[in-house]
Parts: C-alpha cells; sequence; structure tokens
C-alpha cells in the first residue's frame, strides 16, 4: 500500500475511535471507505518472506507462529522502503489487534 493510503487507513482508523457507537449506516461509510483505500492504494506486495514472526518480534510486536495468517494479510497491504514498511506495520498490526511486546509488560 502506498504512503498516502497508509495515512489515510490511519485516519480514518482515528476517526472511527471517536464515534463511540457508530450507527449501521456510519459502519457501513467506514468499512467502505477502508475497503476503498485498500483497493485503491496497491502498490506492491511484501512477501511473506521479508515480513517474518522473527522480524516482527525485533520491532516490538508479539507475535508467534501461530500468527503467520495475520502476518500475511499485513505484508498484503505494505511494501516499499525499510521506514514506510515499518510504519505501515504499526498501522495494520493496529488494526488486526496485533499486541506489542511493551504492551505486554505493562
Amino acid at each position: 500500500m502506498n504512503i498516502t493510503s497508509m495515512q489515510l487507513m490511519a485516519g480514518v482508523t482515528e476517526l472511527e475511535a471517536t464515534l463511540g457507537t457508530a450507527t449501521p449506516e456510519q459502519r457501513a461509510i467506514i468499512g467502505n471507505l477502508k475497503k476503498q483505500i485498500r483497493e485503491n492504494g496497491l502498490f506492491f506486495e511484501v512477501t511473506s518472506a521479508s515480513l517474518t514472526v522473527e522480524s516482527m518480534r525485533e520491532h516490538g510486536y508479539d507475535v508467534t507462529d501461530e500468527d503467520a495468517g495475520i502476518l500475511s494479510k499485513i505484508a498484503g497491504h505494505v511494501e516499499v522502503d525499510a521506514d514506510m514498511l515499518w510504519n505501515a506495520v504499526e498501522i495494520w498490526a493496529r488494526e488486526y489487534n496485533v499486541k506489542s511486546i511493551k504492551e505486554e509488560e505493562e
């Protein structure tokens, strides 16, 4: 996913968090926005080989081999250079409720 789409997705997610109890219409609109951002923001995919459990743990995410499906989903959404990759991973890890190691320690 390109950087603009990553930023848009982060903004929509932040907006969604401020809504409290969203109406069905609001949920549908947000869902549609996220779908459009994902579809229109495709850049080129990260292969699952470049986004591993080990690399996720090195960047502070609490994942195991059992999370391979989530890593594949995240990898399908992001690409670019290393900084952009990990910024995008942060957005998508939050979207898929992947805990950080810091959260577990607290």
